[in-house]
């Protein structure tokens, strides 16, 4: 026994020592997620092109004659820095911006190996730095800049009247060439993309397709949660809570022209008590439409009980009834006299 309640205190001493060592490794978790982002090999455009009013030209020497615009070297910035840092501590110095590979600075507006890319063709357009460059006068962090997108390059193309197919800047992409994102999962997974509606290039279907190819295609092949139990019982309910991505495909005449013919499964005679408001749930306002646009055949409505004597026509029936008095239907609106007579 005695051995039993060793081993007992040892284990709970394990736990608890996993407990802590657990919320220590939390708490630095938490504690980094609130520190300030690094900044490493910052530079300022802020600083060089609007206080120091120094032209591109300065650090990008090769901007108007090659290829590539160049990125500044050490000796070029020392030009300036070799007295404005004499004071400062090695780490702050111009010198932490270079290293073997030169330049350290992160740079924005590289777009990778796969697109063509001249920076000298677009400068002698005649375009202004800050057309493809914006904000870049008063930014202190270039990866703070956006990006330029494919639909901007594309908008700049077609009001130059410049090329604009595909071979133009990609070298191995076409429209018979599917992206890399197109890969054996995208028939499940490009519905989502689509209802997101974000501004990443690759997420921009027009691209590449039309809304006829959508249409053609799903009427082939629907999504894939479309089944008959959803065609008959589920999609009511995603539509309630998700209308917008029903209206990614489906206008809402494409509701009542259905309905109109097909009434919903729980619209059985006994739907509802007499005193719901459950019409008003989809049916909004139902004054415009009237419940006879539903209730056709509906007996009821064409007997219904007559205004009390002491009851006029003038008189406001929704100063009682409804309120105080409880009502045998759903109020759609409509005037009470055209019923109650």
């Amino acid at each position: 026994m005695a051995l039993l309640s060793v081993l007992r205190r040892i284990k709970g001493a394990r736990i608890g020592a996993s407990v802590a060592l657990a919320a220590a490794l939390t708490g630095c978790v938490i504690f980094e997620a609130f520190q300030p982002r690094a900044r490493r090999y910052a530079f300022s455009h802020r600083v060089h092109v609007t206080e120091q009013e120094l032209d591109c030209d300065a650090c990008h020497v090769d901007y108007e004659s090659a290829d590539q615009p160049g990125m500044p070297a050490l000796a070029q910035c020392a030009l300036c820095h070799e007295e404005l840092d004499a004071e400062k501590p090695p780490e702050r110095k111009v010198d932490v911006l270079f290293g073997e590979q030169g330049f350290l600075a992160a740079r924005r507006g590289r777009v990778g190996d796969e697109p063509i890319f001249s920076h000298l063709k677009h400068v002698e357009t005649g375009a202004e730095c800050s057309t493809c460059h914006a904000g870049i006068e008063q930014n202190d962090d270039v990866l703070d800049l956006p990006r330029a997108s494919m639909a901007s390059c594309v908008g700049c193309h077609e009001s130059l009247s410049a090329p604009n197919e595909c071979s133009t800047c990609h070298t191995r992409l076409d429209l018979d060439v599917a992206p890399p994102s197109h890969d054996a999962n995208w028939l499940r997974s490009h519905g989502p993309t689509v209802c997101a509606r974000d501004d990443a290039t690759a997420s921009q279907c027009s691209m590449c397709h039309s809304e006829a190819s959508c249409v053609s295609c799903h009427n082939e092949m629907p999504p894939q949660n479309h089944t008959n139990f959803f065609r008959l019982r589920g999609h009511g309910l995603v539509a309630s809570l998700d209308r917008a991505s029903c209206m990614t495909c489906h206008q809402e005449d494409s509701c009542a022209s259905c309905h109109a013919s097909s009434p919903p499964r729980n619209h059985t005679g006994a739907w509802g008590s007499p005193v719901n408001q459950h019409c008003v749930g989809c049916h909004f306002p139902v004054q415009n439409e009237g419940c006879v646009v539903c209730h056709l055949g509906t007996p009821s409505h064409a007997t219904a009980r007559p205004k009390p004597p002491d009851h006029h026509p003038a008189m406001n029936c929704r100063q009682c009834h409804g309120v105080g008095q409880p009502l045998p239907h759903v109020d759609n609106g409509d005037n009470c006299n055209l019923c109650h007579h």
